[in-house]
């Protein structure tokens, strides 16, 4: 029992009949009082409930039946994110189902004094409580599910709060939107929202004009509940002495009604009781700044700080104490759009790196555009898995390659694993297999289970792994027209499967505008001399592009889609002699290795070439004239390692 909880004994009528030895079945009589509205009220005829020989029962159901509506709220709450908004749910659904018909039972109990049976009705609460939620504990620790159940407060650094605002404003109408379809859902607790803008938001969303016949907005300030119905039914066009015929009309309709400074101590769950129809969608929101009041359907904006708390615990203590990581940290949060699995990797990936480049380089990434019709949450969490794999060394990237296509779905003993690695010549001891094992762990790649003995991969990981090593996995398409004579390039459908396409030493003097190369790794179209200008959405849908070769081509710029080729490893542009400037966004290419700059115009290096991470394995080679070295470059030694 709550503190300050008032004893409800003398509130419980029961029979004599009840008083009779030997009884196995409780019948319980309840009636909870028309003042006794201040307990959530979900939980009040839970707490009413005295078996007349088990105190110990009583005091089980005051504490399962809130127990478990905490845990539904949460459990739903999580289950309006990605990965799992786009997935078959019905487990879960069945169960959200079976909790709200326990809620109704109990309220209906207490309201019209029905029987309850005290041990089907432990029986069922106990059953429910043990609902497996595994598949969302892979994404967001148990600890974390533990504090939201508990209501505690997450810890997280203080961010920009109108961005932080903007995107939990996304998370909660994304919640919303997910569950109105669902008839038994009929009324909606929405607590901490942001003004006003918030329900003007809700109520212009395309789902819900077309879902519901009638959407109204009433303002409801302490009012009671009668006035409340009275308020309503007088929006509708009705007179409040009219209360049968607006009833039998809300009734027929589809309805959502907005309640705007809902008063915490009036109950959702007593407004419209004869306004129900389980052959119509219809619905009641509650808009108040308390979460405690009784819904069908909780929305909290404090619950949906979750992503940017997840984000900071696995960035670490960085984002805190950084002014300068913290904006970035921000930004790189909302490019993963409220996608669990993608949010933890990246976070993971970026844990205590302090390098603002490749911060900026996993905004870039993440915010990549799809080379196919994919969804946007296939889309972050692709990206999401470049980003990381970018940053695995050599050995780690064959060995997660291996993982993919080989490890059993069911996981498999760590040292069977290592054994495999072995074998395969991926690792040349078991001390390094640990540590890439080890690693992978940490960026959520692999998952470590019976108490670490074991290493299985998540699906959503398989899957979108399998598909990143497609090109390499699959027989290599290589589109090779090397010297042909080629006046035009190929038409789009050819990029589309090609692994490499060799175009050298053509005639070529005009690309496509925006190819879509999901799969294009090796790009090589030196000695096209009539090639003078690429389109500026030219790279933009080309994903893992590694290798470049634009040598002994006319062209004079470079175009900004270049720079979002955040996969590519080796940049050539030998010989292009109208090239006289190297623009600053190069320094955005985190993981360029070569870049051969030899016979260009080029007499100066931007600084922001100091700024690329794996700049000790950075090749420069340019020409300058010699009346100008002195003057405009800058010096070799400037630029870190090179």
């Amino acid at each position: 029992m709550d503190k300050g909880e008032p004893d409800r004994s003398d509130d419980i009528k029961m029979d004599e009949e009840e008083l009779a030895p030997g009884l196995h079945e409780h019948k319980i009589m309840l009636k909870v009082g028309s003042d006794d509205i201040k307990m959530d009220d979900r939980d009040k005829a839970a707490a009413s409930l005295l078996p007349l020989q088990n105190p110990l029962g009583l005091y089980e159901i005051k504490v399962m039946l809130p127990e478990l509506n905490r845990k539904n709220d949460v459990v739903f709450l999580l289950l309006s994110y990605p990965p799992f908004n786009s997935r078959s749910n019905e487990t879960h659904i069945g169960w959200f189902l079976d909790v709200l018909e326990i809620n109704r039972k109990v309220r209906e109990s207490h309201d019209k004094e029905k029987e309850v049976k005290f041990s089907e009705l432990y029986s069922e609460i106990k059953r429910l409580l043990n609902h497996s939620i595994h598949d969302i504990e892979a994404h967001v620790p148990a600890d974390i599910i533990v504090d939201m159940c508990e209501w505690r407060s997450p810890w997280h650094a203080t961010a920009n709060k109108p961005t932080l605002d903007f995107c939990v404003d996304d998370f909660m109408i994304r919640h919303f939107l997910q569950y109105i379809q669902i008839p038994a859902i009929r009324t909606i607790l929405i607590s901490e929202a942001n003004g006003t803008t918030f329900l003007r938001r809700l109520m212009k969303l395309p789902p819900v004009r077309q879902m519901f016949d009638i959407v109204v907005h009433i303002p409801v300030n302490f009012l009671r509940t009668k006035d409340i119905e009275d308020r309503i039914i007088e929006e509708l066009g009705f007179s409040k002495f009219r209360r049968g015929e607006a009833e039998e009309f809300l009734k027929s309709q589809n309805f959502m009604i907005f309640l705007y400074h809902f008063d915490p101590w009036i109950g959702l769950n007593d407004l419209g009781s004869g306004w129900w129809n389980s052959g119509k969608i219809q619905k009641i929101a509650g808009f108040t700044p308390d979460s405690s009041m009784p819904a069908d359907l909780k929305i909290s904006r404090h619950h949906h700080l979750l992503l940017w708390n997840l984000f900071c615990r696995n960035v670490g203590e960085l984002v805190a104490h950084s002014l300068s990581i913290l904006p970035l940290a921000v930004d790189v949060w909302r490019q993963c759009c409220g996608h669990l699995l993608a949010t933890v990797l990246v976070a993971r990936a970026l844990k205590d790196v302090d390098d603002v480049s490749i911060w900026r380089q996993a905004s870039r990434a993440i915010n990549f555009l799809p080379t196919t019709s994919q969804s946007t949450e296939d889309r972050i969490l692709r990206n999401a898995l470049a980003f990381v794999m970018g940053h695995l060394g050599s050995a780690a990237n064959k060995c997660l390659k291996y993982c993919a296509s080989n490890l059993e779905m069911g996981g498999t003993h760590n040292i069977d694993l290592l054994e495999r690695w072995l074998k395969e010549d991926l690792i040349g001891t078991l001390d390094e297999g640990e540590q890439i094992v080890q690693q992978l762990v940490n960026v959520v790649l692999l998952e470590s289970f019976q108490n670490g003995e074991s290493i299985r991969m998540a699906d959503d990981v398989r899957k979108d792994l399998v598909h990143f090593y497609k090109a390499e996995m699959n027989p290599l398409l290589l589109v090779e027209l090397d010297g042909k004579g080629l006046m035009e390039a190929p038409k789009s459908e050819t990029w589309k499967e090609a692994n490499e396409m060799d175009l050298m030493n053509n005639k070529i003097s005009k690309l496509p505008d925006n190819p879509k190369c999901p799969l294009l790794s090796k790009l090589f179209l030196q000695g096209n001399l009539q090639l003078r200008v690429i389109s500026p959405s030219f790279f933009q849908c080309m994903p893992i592009l590694q290798i470049l070769n634009l040598s002994q081509t006319k062209i004079k710029c470079l175009p900004q889609s270049l720079f979002k080729l955040v996969q590519l490893r080796k940049f050539i542009l030998r010989s292009c002699r109208l090239f006289k400037e190297l623009p600053a966004e190069i320094g955005d290419l985190c993981l360029l290795e070569v870049l051969d700059l030899e016979e260009t115009e080029i007499i100066d290096l931007p600084v922001t070439i100091g700024n690329l991470p794996k700049r000790t394995n950075l090749k420069v080679s340019f020409y300058l004239p010699v009346m100008a070295i002195e003057k405009t470059i800058h010096p070799i030694e400037s630029f870190p390692k090179i």
